[in-house]
Formats: structure tokens, C-alpha cells, sequence
């Protein structure tokens, strides 16, 4: 149940970028730095909801491996409060976003290794976006640009769709 809310959280307030933006933002975790100040407050608070709304179900699916959790869980906190403590903290937001990236994808090898085949999603949608392999010359608009954020998202797929199956085995 823990799960459902937290992909509702996402979808809202992904929906909620596109509409205000309106396009596709190049990261969820980038959408941060084209925010004002007040903003930006209210991106790290949803940010750490996030992040604590999946360490419940995350730290008790991973019972031995907790640990990849528990930085899991830390390090999307860092990325999400790195923003507003100073101005000058892009490198550490991207750090602590990319660590939690592969953080998550540990505990998916561990909880559901079958999840980590979210990934061959990613193999056709940035191929198609390089311009070598397209026959025009312009970039499919829906690609260009989006790798961070496809690669977010496949992150937060692989990462749910562990959760629940991992649930679904214990129940």
C-alpha cells in the first residue's frame, strides 16, 4: 500500500512539472535549479517525502541487505536538500543523485533481478534520439535531451516493480 502512495506522489508531481513547464522537464532531479527559492523548498520536502515514503517498504523487503537501502534512502535525502543549503551545490546534488540511482538498482539485484530488464527500455529510446541513427537531421523531440530522466524513471520502475514483487513473495 506503502508503494501505491509513493508512485501516486511521483506521478502527481511529475504531472504537475509537465503541465507548469509545459514539455518534458530533462530531469526530475534537475527540475530543482529552474525553480525560485520558495520553490525550490517545496521541491526538497516532496523530494524527502519521497525518499521516506520507500524506506519502510525498502528496508523491510531487504532484511540482510538493508544497508543498500539505507544509503539508498540517504542518498536521495542529499540530493533533495543540497539545493537549498547553498547555491553552489550542483556537484553534490548530482552525486548524491547518481548514487542513489545505483544504490536503488542494487536493491533491485537483490529483491527482483527480473526488474533490471527495465533497462532494455532505455537501449532503443536513447539510440533513437542520437541523430546517427535517425534518417532526418532534428532529434525526435520526445528524446533529445531526456537521458537523465528516462534513466530516472526506469530507476524508480525497476525499483517499484522489485518492491511489489518482493511483497507479493512474502505475503
Amino acid at each position: 500500500m506503502m508503494t501505491l502512495a509513493l508512485v501516486s506522489l511521483l506521478l502527481a508531481i511529475i504531472g504537475m512539472a509537465v503541465m507548469l513547464r509545459g514539455g518534458v522537464p530533462d530531469s526530475v532531479s534537475g527540475l530543482v535549479y529552474n525553480l525560485s527559492d520558495t520553490k525550490q523548498w517545496w521541491w526538497s520536502v516532496w523530494l524527502s517525502a519521497v525518499a521516506i515514503t520507500v524506506m519502510v517498504p525498502l528496508m523491510s523487503a531487504l532484511d540482510y541487505w538493508a544497508g543498500f537501502g539505507w544509503f539508498t534512502v540517504c542518498c536521495l535525502i542529499g540530493a533533495a536538500v543540497t539545493p537549498v543549503i547553498r547555491s553552489d551545490t550542483r556537484r553534490m546534488h548530482n552525486v548524491c543523485g547518481i548514487a542513489a540511482g545505483i544504490l536503488s538498482q542494487l536493491c533491485v539485484l537483490v529483491l527482483c533481478p527480473w526488474w533490471l530488464l527495465a533497462w532494455m527500455v532505455f537501449v532503443p529510446l536513447m539510440a533513437g534520439s542520437m541523430a546517427a541513427f535517425n534518417d532526418s537531421e532534428d532529434l525526435p523531440v520526445v528524446c533529445a535531451g531526456k537521458g537523465v530522466l528516462v534513466a530516472e524513471c526506469i530507476c524508480a520502475v525497476s525499483l517499484y516493480g522489485a518492491l511489489v514483487c518482493s511483497c507479493w513473495q512474502t505475503a
